[in-house]
């Protein structure tokens, strides 16, 4: 299993493993004495089991996903990732996301049958002419249901200008949330995005999705140590800068009330 997989199942198994050394160490007849434990130390263990238990349940479920889709990976290369991708463009539910990361993961294993910068361009166009196909599927389908519907022609066309001035951020950005990644280009087919600038944002959207999935995934499965050890080494800096960051905001708050005291 990849590093990057392991990561949740490692923070939830790894208080057990040592509660497990601690037992056997106990258990071997030195006759040392159990220390005494307090309630409150009791709360903290039960909240830490809890919280590493959602860790262990969230890996386990990440890791049953992605062997879920290892056997189409195995069998159809890109082909799976270019057809659940695409067809996921067209508001049909797919498992294209969840293909992506599996083949970002094989493509990290040294000797693998796939490369991640082809990955990453079968993506790009999957996802492209299938948000392109769906669109297109909105301008003529989807806007003869919305004409059909008890909605005020107004009140039609208060959306469609609000969509296509603020709708942009949606079409770059919806990709990475389940729903609308999937009905997004029919929704900008539906309400009249200009083609134009549909396609820019599209494809935009496509190589900044694609590229954060895929190569994401694929370097930090590759250098997760170093991403650990990283992390690591920050952890004292971000410590650090919150207090200093909450001080300042407690102090700030101070002159505020005391310039309102002042003023009153």
């Amino acid at each position: 299993m990849p590093a990057a997989l392991l990561l949740a199942s490692t923070l939830a198994l790894s208080p057990a493993l040592a509660e497990d050394a601690v037992s056997a160490d106990g258990g071997t007849g030195a006759g040392t004495a159990a220390p005494v434990t307090t309630q409150p130390a009791k709360q903290e263990s039960g909240s830490k089991a809890k919280l590493y238990a959602c860790a262990h349940r969230l890996g386990k479920a990440i890791a049953a996903d992605i062997e879920r889709v290892e056997p189409y990976l195995e069998r159809y290369g890109y082909w799976a990732v270019f057809a659940a991708v695409g067809v996921e463009g067209m508001g049909i539910p797919a498992p294209g996301q969840t293909l992506l990361e599996a083949g970002a993961l094989v493509a990290a294993v040294p000797d693998n049958k796939l490369n991640i910068f082809l990955l990453l361009f079968v993506t790009i166009l999957a996802t492209s002419l299938g948000q392109t196909i769906g669109y297109l599927i909105g301008r003529s389908g989807g806007r003869a249901i919305l004409n059909r519907l008890p909605i005020p022609a107004d009140s039609v066309a208060k959306i469609e200008r609000s969509f296509n001035r603020y709708g942009g951020w949606l079409v770059v950005f919806g990709r990475f949330v389940d729903g609308p990644r999937q009905l997004i280009g029919v929704f900008s087919g539906v309400l009249a995005m200009h083609w134009g600038r549909f396609m820019l944002l599209n494809i935009g959207g496509a190589i900044l999705w694609g590229s954060f999935w895929a190569l994401g995934v694929y370097y930090l499965d590759l250098h997760f140590d170093a991403v650990v050890t990283a992390l690591r080494q920050l952890n004292p800096w971000v410590a650090g800068l919150t207090v200093v960051g909450l001080l300042v905001l407690l102090l700030f708050a101070l002159m505020v009330l005391i310039r309102r005291r002042g003023r009153s």
